[in-house]
């Protein structure tokens, strides 16, 4: 969204932003790094994972997920981004959707979903629009029931089954290289158990050889590469980005570190359109389409088929003008 943190989180979305920041040193218009998947794909991905990928970390497509959407803008020119005083500059964008308290989505691979109410949008003035900027929760909610042919634990139960569970955390965070006792998991391998919806939370973009957390990344998606980035709910960067790193903050110093949320609550980020929207007077709305095949990944401990945790892997989507 690994207990090898190095991997991701995210992973998570290719939905987000771009960045220029200023704190101390002055932070790229861009993103300094690019990513791809660090993780396979689940052999079985959609029944059963077979026993090659069981005892490693891969990923999968969730039963279900959510996602809380609080913005969506289109730009005729890439926006400037976000720094750690100052927002993503919106001066050549229009807003189509704004619902400052969040409207709570559940994805549904390659369908359109319906984003909160009629209210929340606005037409937008005709034209060709070449970017999109979305603006999201940095959590999101599983729900998921996964066969595999072996048997796998949770570190205390076992079966071929390992569904969702809340986790006594609450709020499991991608660096959260600390979740090692099965009480902090949300993973169950009871035989029978049924699923229950788990929140995951995002802390860090993905983490460099020396733990250090990326909270501005460049990510690889289906189509486009989208920059993202993580926020304050002031929707600026966290103070410390680029003190010493570009687009970093160290680890261990607060935006590093395991277990907490750093007052990050945004995920943000500028995705080229890779086909230009036009709106024009035959313009009847816009759709997001979302593919989550791999949207959710089973973090592995060192120990052969036995899951430390689900965390939120990268999806991404296109918007689509009907």
């Amino acid at each position: 969204m690994k207990a090898n943190i190095k991997k991701y989180n995210f992973l998570i979305f290719s939905i987000v932003a771009l960045l220029i920041a200023f704190y101390c040193t002055v932070l790229n218009a861009q993103p300094s790094e690019s990513i791809t998947r660090i993780n396979s794909e689940c052999t079985g991905n959609g029944g059963t994972i077979t026993p090659a990928s069981a005892s490693n970390t891969c990923e999968f497509q969730p039963d279900t997920q959510k996602m809380t959407f609080y913005r969506l803008d289109l730009c005729t020119s890439r926006p400037t981004g976000p720094t750690t005083s100052a927002q993503i500059d919106r001066t050549s964008c229009s807003t189509f959707y704004k619902n400052d308290s969040g409207s709570e989505t559940t994805v549904i691979k390659g369908t359109g979903t319906q984003i909160g109410t009629a209210a929340d949008y606005t037409a937008l003035p005709y034209g060709t629009y070449t970017f999109g900027i979305v603006t999201m929760g940095s959590t999101f909610k599983f729900t998921t029931s996964q066969t595999f042919d072996a048997t796998m634990s949770d570190r205390a139960n076992s079966s071929t089954t390992c569904v969702t569970k809340v986790s006594s955390l609450g709020t499991i965070y991608g660096f959260e290289n600390r979740i090692n006792t099965a009480a902090k998991s949300n993973v169950d391998c009871t035989a029978g158990a049924t699923a229950a919806e788990t929140t995951i939370g995002v802390n860090t973009l993905t983490t460099d050889s020396d733990d250090d957390c990326y909270h501005a990344m460049t990510f690889q998606g289906t189509h486009v590469n989208v920059d993202t980035y993580l926020l304050e709910s002031d929707l600026t960067l966290v103070d410390g980005v680029g003190a010493t790193d570009t687009d970093q903050i160290k680890n261990g110093e607060t935006g590093c570190t395991g277990g907490a949320d750093h007052g990050i609550s945004r995920l943000l980020g500028v995705m080229p359109l890779a086909t230009p929207i036009k709106i024009t007077p035959e313009t009847v709305g816009l759709q997001i389409k979302y593919n989550n095949t791999r949207g959710l990944a089973k973090s592995m401990t060192s120990t052969t088929n036995m899951i430390g945790y689900f965390d939120s892997a990268f999806f991404d989507f296109d918007l689509i003008a009907r």
